[in-house]
């Protein structure tokens, strides 16, 4: 207990230093913080504060660094965690905030960085900065306290104040900030220095008043206050400004080229200048026109086909409200986070679901839209649910959000049960709709009574509601011409009246809208849908290539025991093909006769059961090429071979004797080489040469001398190699042979020319080494145990 009061002593411990270095290291985060280079930067504040405090309790605990070192690293990991969770504004439990939402983020903003894209999440800049302000502010606290040293904290701190100025032209914050951090670190260096003069004045027997440290406190004061305001007032003549200036550019020249690589990760976007793209809002207006570019928007790879009667639409969104030619989503949507471990969409039990899976490659960067198909039941990444409960345990899909938002060229996966039901299963569906889909029946006010006469006309009353939706597809696809782009509607119009009776051509916006309201005028639930047509399939590698002029909206009607089923009626596309199936109870099927309609295919005669699993594919008909090696595979392979040689030429340089080559260590050559170019040899590489200089012996003899260090052991400079070894033994007596080993060689190597063995003194210099190391563990283990 004694010697624990003596090394508690030995702190440099004192409230003025503790408040003046938790001022200096404030200083720095705050620094940041008021650039608004990004949002929730004032985090760091918090986080340096917090690590300020821990560097100062662990520096005046009894802790050797290694353990506050640990101790650091938890608190900074559960810290971080906690203050970054607080940014994440869902209602989520906290496990999720930091496992699912943050990580997820976090690891997308890592492979932009590695796929040399601009990140467009500040989170990596957030998590680099609070690791490096942790670092910094709780090493700065705790060697303050532990060793009472000061500039060897200030000048990283004040270096990265300097970078942070450097990057935010803003005068006369820069001065306020500079002046206020050598405010601070001014009074910081003078106690600790008026600290380190009373340590000396008390072993001589000097004693300090109570009064002596006000007044050396308030001169310290005055004295900082009035040096940092002759900094300020001192003018800068232009000459010197120019000096500066070079002196500065100098210095941050290598700061630059290491910011050109990691630009990507400091060069940040404000929250004003930040935007998602969204392609399928909440509101979606007929318009005017589709989109003509051929640009990708996102690929497809089938992984797990669908059947082969299955067509992929890539939906985005649906809507169930319509006024005034816009669509939109009446109130109850419920936004709930989605995550791969537990992503559970209660979709009702409908019929014949089959299990298909793919993966989406998105070809467009900040996009929060997740293009999906079927019932999707997993999805591999965070996903904002739009969805609507349509009973207490069960819910149906508005639309996928990906949170945070997609970046170009991310992946990601979807398992979905997709449905093909027949025509016979369609037909024979109940009749008696449940409550929840009086919304989808939903029509304006003002809704025309020609378009409603029109459906009347076109189906037969009588039919199932099967029926009345291909009559209408038909009707469409019959009489109405696909135009990309149409006139605006005439002021006063009814944009549908005006599509149907008087302009009878549109795209695909009007194709579904018109057959939805029809629908619905005749009592039949649909829904508007939009999102994408298949687009361009490659049969080789089952991938689907998805263009902006894919862009599509099309009806989807809903069937009991089947959910929503999609109709085609747009010219454009090819006609939806349903299977025909057989009626219930019927032994042998009759086809019915082919309608007059050319534009549409009747139903095929195979059923679903019978149906491949996958598209159809003819190998034979395709010359297989041997795989192409990609460029990354080439870029590793030569990286590799790279980093052979470099190995195997600094293991030749550094130990030419494995290889009996003559020749110089590395270090050496460098040395020499700078010599001969006139440049000064850092001290460094100076005794890196040295040490490579040395025989055998002398590096064994070394690793003696560092072993007494180790083990704290006084060094005395007047004793010799033996009275060394002699005090290395008694203290570790197992090392008394090898330490007898280093001793002999040694003098051999440095009085004689005997030839020596030097094998043994090398393996001896690591055994001694290695008892060292293990009885100073073992040493610290045991005191705090005690303790």
């Amino acid at each position: 207990m004694i010697k624990t009061r003596n090394t508690l002593s030995e702190r440099w411990w004192d409230m003025w230093v503790a408040i003046f270095a938790m001022g200096v290291v404030l200083i720095v985060s705050w620094r940041l913080w008021v650039t608004e280079w990004t949002g929730d930067l004032y985090i760091l504040v918090f986080l340096t504060f917090f690590a300020g405090l821990t560097g100062l309790a662990l520096g005046y605990s009894k802790f050797s660094p290694l353990v506050a070192a640990l101790f650091s690293a938890v608190y900074g990991t559960f810290c971080m965690g906690w203050l970054f969770g607080t940014t994440v504004d869902l209602d989520i439990t906290w496990r999720e905030r930091i496992v699912n939402h943050l990580s997820w983020r976090l690891q997308l903003s890592i492979e932009q960085f590695n796929a040399n894209q601009a990140v467009t999440d500040p989170i990596l800049f957030l998590v680099i900065m609070a690791v490096l302000l942790w670092i910094m502010a709780s090493i700065a606290t705790f060697i303050i306290v532990r060793q009472g040293s000061v500039w060897p904290v200030l000048i990283p701190l004040g270096i990265s104040m300097l970078v942070v100025s450097h990057y935010d032209q803003d005068l006369a914050r820069n001065t306020r900030f500079l002046m206020t951090f050598m405010f601070f670190t001014l009074i910081l260096v003078g106690r600790i220095n008026f600290l380190t003069r009373q340590k000396q004045w008390n072993q001589e027997g000097i004693s300090t008043t109570h009064e002596t440290h006000t007044v050396l406190t308030r001169a310290m004061i005055i004295l900082a206050l009035i040096l940092v305001i002759l900094a300020w007032l001192i003018p800068i003549t232009p000459q010197q400004r120019t000096r500066y200036a070079e002196l500065w550019l100098s210095l941050i020249e290598t700061w630059e080229e290491f910011r050109g690589r990691f630009g990507d990760i400091l060069v940040l976007e404000t929250t004003t200048d930040t935007k998602t793209i969204t392609f399928f809002d909440e509101t979606m207006a007929l318009g005017s026109g589709t989109p003509v570019s051929e640009g990708v928007v996102f690929t497809v790879e089938v992984t797990q086909p669908p059947p082969a009667a299955y067509r992929n639409y890539w939906y985005a969104r649906s809507y169930d409200y319509y006024e005034d030619g816009k669509w939109t989503s009446s109130p109850g949507v419920v936004n709930t986070m989605r995550y791969p471990d537990d992503f559970q969409i209660l979709f009702p039990d409908w019929v014949g679901g089959v299990p298909a899976a793919y993966s989406v490659t998105s070809q467009v960067g900040q996009v929060n839209n997740l293009y999906v198909t079927g019932l999707p039941t997993r999805v591999d990444r965070p996903v904002e649910a739009l969805t609507r409960w349509i009973s207490p345990t069960e819910e149906d899909l508005i639309a996928l959000l990906a949170s945070p938002e997609l970046y170009l060229g991310e992946t990601y996966q979807v398992e979905s049960l997709v449905r093909v039901p027949t025509a016979s299963q369609l037909r024979h569906s109940e009749t008696e709709y449940p409550d929840w889909l009086a919304r989808y029946t939903q029509l304006p006010a003002d809704f025309s009574p020609r378009i409603a006469s029109l459906a009347e006309d076109i189906v037969n009353m009588d039919d199932h509601p099967y029926d009345m939706a291909v009559a209408i597809t038909r009707y469409l696809r019959i009489n109405i011409e696909y135009a990309r782009t149409i006139p605006p509607v005439p002021a006063g119009a009814d944009p549908m009246e005006w599509f149907l009776f008087d302009h009878q051509a549109g795209f695909c916006n009007y194709y579904a809208a018109a057959q939805v309201l029809m629908l619905r005028s005749l009592g039949i639930p649909a829904r508007f849908t939009v999102g994408y047509a298949p687009g361009e399939y490659d049969l080789l590698t089952q991938t689907y290539t998805v263009r902006e002029l894919d862009s599509h909206a099309w009806p989807e009607v809903y069937f009991v025991d089947f959910g929503w089923v999609p109709f085609e009626p747009t010219v454009s596309q090819p006609a939806l093909v349903l299977p025909r199936g057989s009626d219930p109870g019927s032994s042998d099927f009759i086809p019915p006769e082919r309608g007059e309609t050319p534009l549409i295919d009747d139903a095929i005669d195979e059923p679903i059961a019978e149906m491949d699993e996958s598209p159809p594919t003819d190998l034979e008909e395709y010359e297989v090429l041997p795989p192409p090696v990609e460029g990354s595979t080439v870029a590793w392979i030569l990286l590799i071979v790279f980093l052979l040689v470099m190995v195997l030429a600094v293991l030749i340089l550094q130990r030419p004797d494995l290889f009996k080559i003559t020749i110089d260590p590395l270090p050496v050559l460098l040395e020499r080489l700078l010599l001969k170019c006139g440049k000064t040899v850092p001290d460094w590489l100076r005794r890196w040469s040295d040490l490579a200089r040395m025989s055998p012996a002398q590096k064994a003899y070394r690793r003696l001398c560092r072993s007494l260090k180790i083990l704290g052991l006084p060094s005395d400079p007047s004793l010799t190699p033996a009275e060394r070894a002699q005090m290395l033994t008694r203290r570790i007596p197992q090392a008394y042979q090898p330490a007898l080993e280093i001793v002999e060689q040694y003098h051999l190597d440095q009085f004689s020319d005997h030839l020596m063995i030097q094998g043994q003194s090398t393996a001896a210099g690591w055994q001694v080494l290695r008892m060292a190391l293990k009885t100073r563990l073992r040493n610290i283990f045991t005191k705090q145990s005690i303790q």
